[in-house]
């Protein structure tokens, strides 16, 4: 016979958590806190920022959704977020603190998901500080060396320099006893994926983004390309740009920028949790409120952004550009990889575009709309490209996936 303990237990509990859902609202009732939008299910919205940008047309730029039982206050414009995070950063540093976060971490907090304090401060300090010592003396040269590597399309049949080189000259073949089908370069894309994951990927993801713009617009792929041969000569010279020197390249950084603008490849970044009670533009913010920055809806921000939803790099050139751009968010939560991000993104595109002209496969043109359903990385859909050497004739074809 079960106790009757024991069949009041999950009624109890859920007297419990009821009752604390309203002492928190009754707590909340003196308070101005942003307007409220209906319902439940927000999260199943197909593009997540786009949709929660749209809900701007009735609320304005801050206000709150349910995400099950916690509000969860939504910033979606450049003048709410830098509010938040730049000129009140005290306030807003803190993460929401999650019971499998703290079992994963063992109690020694990492960078992106630690929540804010003196000792969060002097880890942060210590990883940047080595961060900006191995780019200014040994990353940009391996950057460098890699891509260079790979603009170089040198693998020789029965040969292999690595895994890549193993994997991708053994797809395509019939196999005795493995079933019916055959494995293609994707597989091989998925195989890399499942061993590269996390900072790689997010750096991945936005060249991907790069490259399909680019094929879209061919016309600025080729005053990048005019850009580059006017400051670098020849191929075969050697030039180099060190990424400290590129503002030689300034069309080149504003497309980095603009792509970066278009597609921030975290779109709602990392959430923020209230440290301490304090206020956005009017409206007030209880201590352990957690805040979602929208960092692409504030980069589509008509009243930041001539056309805002157009592939426009110019907008970054000449006298009064805007160089904002938020995609690494802001403040004391700033991401910690963006130099070394940004110094990826520059060599790779110089080698890329120096060596290759980028073309649509028999004019099929990417897809520039994302993943409708796609996690904390805003994804691409996979598409092919074909790599024109600009010394040859003979096309390669890649796949960005």
């Amino acid at each position: 016979m079960v106790p009757v303990g024991l069949l009041l237990l999950p009624l109890l509990l859920a007297l419990l958590a009821g009752a604390r859902l309203l002492w928190g609202q009754w707590k909340l009732r003196s308070l101005h806190l942003p307007p409220l939008v209906p319902g439940f299910l927000h999260l199943l919205q197909p593009n997540l920022p786009i949709y929660l940008l749209g809900l701007t047309q009735k609320l304005g730029p801050i206000y709150r959704v349910r995400l099950g039982l916690q509000d969860v206050v939504v910033l979606n414009s450049k003048r709410t977020i830098e509010e938040a995070m730049v000129r009140k950063w005290v306030d807003f540093a803190g993460r929401p603190q999650i019971p499998s976060y703290k079992l994963v971490s063992q109690h020694c907090e990492d960078i992106s998901l630690g929540d804010y304090s003196l000792l969060w401060k002097a880890h942060k300090k210590l990883t940047r500080s080595a961060l900006l010592l191995g780019i200014r003396n040994s990353m940009e040269p391996w950057v460098e060396q890699l891509t260079q590597e790979f603009c170089e399309e040198s693998m020789v049949a029965g040969q292999w320099r690595d895994m890549v080189d193993y994997m991708l000259q053994g797809v395509g073949r019939p196999r005795e006893g493995e079933g019916p089908g055959q494995l293609l370069e994707g597989h091989v894309h998925m195989s890399v994926v499942d061993l590269f994951i996390g900072g790689t990927e997010t750096t991945a993801i936005t060249l991907s983004w790069a490259v399909a713009f680019l094929l879209h617009h061919p016309e600025i792929q080729q005053r990048l390309q005019e850009e580059l041969d006017h400051e670098l000569g020849p191929r075969a010279s050697g030039t180099r740009v060190p990424f400290k020197d590129r503002a030689r390249l300034p069309l080149l950084n504003a497309t980095i920028a603009e792509v970066l603008r278009l597609r921030p490849v975290v779109p709602l970044a990392l959430p923020h949790r209230a440290t301490r009670p304090s206020s956005i533009f009017g409206y007030d913010i209880p201590e352990g409120m957690v805040v979602i920055p929208n960092l692409q809806g504030a980069h589509l921000d008509e009243t930041v952004w001539e056309q805002p939803h157009e592939f426009r790099p110019d907008r970054f050139l000449g006298p009064g550009a805007n160089p904002c751009v938020l995609a690494f968010g802001c403040g004391a939560r700033v991401c910690l990889g963006e130099p070394l991000a940004r110094l990826e993104l520059f060599v790779v595109l110089v080698h890329l575009l120096r060596a290759f002209t980028l073309l649509p496969p028999a004019g099929a043109l990417p897809s520039l709309q994302p993943y409708p359903y796609c996690g904390l990385n805003l994804k691409i859909q996979p598409f092919q490209v074909r790599l024109q050497p600009r010394e040859a004739e003979a096309p390669g074809l890649g796949e960005c996936q």
